[in-house]
């Protein structure tokens, strides 16, 4: 294509006009909706992680095997996998707003009547009861977890990937917050406060929410499209980067204070350890987030994330490849790396996804808003449920510096992938391929074109004809 091509012409003028526009600030009104979203991301994420220092110990004296017990935990998240695409294709038509409220009260009535389970004394009535209850639990945070992930998509347009990021901070919160306060809890009131009082504090958030959020998504309007987003190749390799850098933050929790007291640390210092992985994942996320609205190079940070997090997890054992010396200084420092990268690798794929999408057509609204953050969490529970899982049979049957080593290979192999992609896709550096298939057609059906135009977000690609190449 020559120079003078009026296309390029006008797709470059509009690339520097998006360059010299500053974003705005934020408004009072969106932080008010981000603290309001926040405080039901803490509480939704404390419903996971509020019952494991007691539940054990209480299932235990009830009859309950270890196995049973982790499939309590294990089901909140293959639920959440399964649940939150389909909340993400129907969110449009019942609203974003409605279904974050009900998937909130759900939550946290779940709550309440699994406080209520300790009266249970059969054996198998308490078994079932913990399995139903969780259930319906996971699917009201899956959906209320959804449609916060919409709504900030839809009130932080420009600043998309930073509000995910600052989001994923307070998961951090909840996930270490959770813990101490439902130690806490079951010291002052038993197995049952601990969830009466999470119920309690998340019915007070909904209540607020009721009058902060904004209303998105009317039921005139059409259901996204799953089938379409699943015909994008671009799709996969970054749904698989989001599954293994959820897989590699989970496999952490049942494994690495056994590896830790290897070295004698007790409990308190192992304590800390989970913090420093945890703080600074949190710490750094929204960092992330903010350098990838900023340059939308996402597929670079991802490269580089992965990249680090594959050395970071063969130092943290030290892999059996490697033939390190096993030293305290050379874990901490691969843990404090793991947090950091994967945060790195893991932030710019929503935004990602978001890009893909427009590339491919999808129009910039509330239904590819919330099919995108459906498939974005189902990811990320698919890979929570995974990584704790594979890591426990990993250190069982082999060890600690092997199971890591596995999940090292599994980032590595994320990488090549979303490196495979970058090249075919840009055709090694000689420009963006045109999509095989776009969805903005009348009537939405997929057409082959030859577009070349340069995708952007929030409805910056120029799908019009210029004059010039009229007839």
């Amino acid at each position: 294509m020559s120079s003078e091509d009026p296309t390029q012409q006008k797709i470059q003028e509009n690339q520097d006009d998006n360059a010299d526009t500053p974003k705005p600030g934020l408004t009072q009104h969106q932080k008010l909706v981000f603290c309001g979203i926040a405080a039901s991301y803490v509480f939704n994420l404390m419903s996971f992680s509020i019952m494991a220092p007691f539940f054990p110990i209480e299932a235990k004296e009830k009859g309950i095997s270890s196995s049973q017990i982790g499939l309590i935990f294990a089901l909140f998240n293959f639920v959440s996998f399964v649940a939150s695409p389909i909340f993400g294709k129907y969110l449009p038509v019942l609203g974003a707003k409605f279904i974050f409220l009900s998937g909130a009260l759900v939550s946290a009535g779940s709550n309440v009547i699994f406080g209520t389970l300790g009266w249970i004394d059969d054996e198998q009535t308490f078994l079932i009861s913990c399995y139903v209850i969780r259930f319906i639990e996971a699917c009201g945070s899956a959906a209320s977890i959804t449609a916060s992930m919409t709504i900030a998509a839809n009130t932080f347009p420009d600043n998309m990937a930073q509000m995910i990021g600052l989001l994923e901070s307070f998961t951090g919160i909840g996930f270490m917050a959770g813990p101490p306060l439902g130690a806490l809890f079951y010291g002052i009131g038993g197995y049952p406060l601990p969830f009466f009082a999470l119920g309690g504090m998340s019915i007070a958030t909904i209540i607020v929410n009721l009058f902060l959020l904004p209303s998105v998504g009317v039921d005139e309007m059409e259901t996204g499209s799953l089938k379409n987003m699943f015909l994008i190749p671009a799709f996969y390799p970054t749904a698989f980067g989001i599954m293994v850098g959820s897989a590699c933050l989970g496999f952490l929790d049942p494994t690495l204070s056994i590896h830790l007291s290897a070295f004698g640390l007790n409990p308190s210092q192992v304590g800390v350890a989970f913090l420093l992985f945890g703080g600074v994942y949190a710490i750094t996320s929204p960092i992330w987030g903010y350098l990838a609205d900023k340059t939308e190079n996402t597929r670079i940070m991802m490269v580089l994330g992965f990249y680090v997090s594959t050395i970071c997890y063969l130092l943290l054992g030290p892999s059996p490849l490697l033939n390190l010396p096993s030293l305290l200084w050379i874990v901490l420092i691969a843990l404090g790396m793991c947090g950091l990268s994967l945060s790195g690798a893991l932030m710019p794929s929503f935004l990602d996804l978001f890009i893909t999408a427009r590339w491919y057509g999808f129009p910039d609204d509330i239904s590819t808003q919330s099919v995108i953050s459906g498939l974005f969490f189902s990811c990320f529970s698919l890979g929570a449920f995974i990584g704790p899982l594979l890591g426990g049979v990993l250190v069982e049957k082999y060890s600690f510096p092997w199971a890591a080593t596995v999940f090292a290979g599994a980032n590595l192999t994320a990488m090549l992938l979303i490196c495979l992609l970058g090249l075919w896709e840009w055709q090694c550096g000689r420009g963006r391929r045109p999509p095989w298939i776009r969805f903005d057609v009348p009537e939405g059906k997929p057409e082959e074109i030859g577009c070349e135009a340069e995708p952007l977000l929030r409805n910056h690609v120029n799908t019009s004809e210029p004059e010039a190449t009229k007839s």
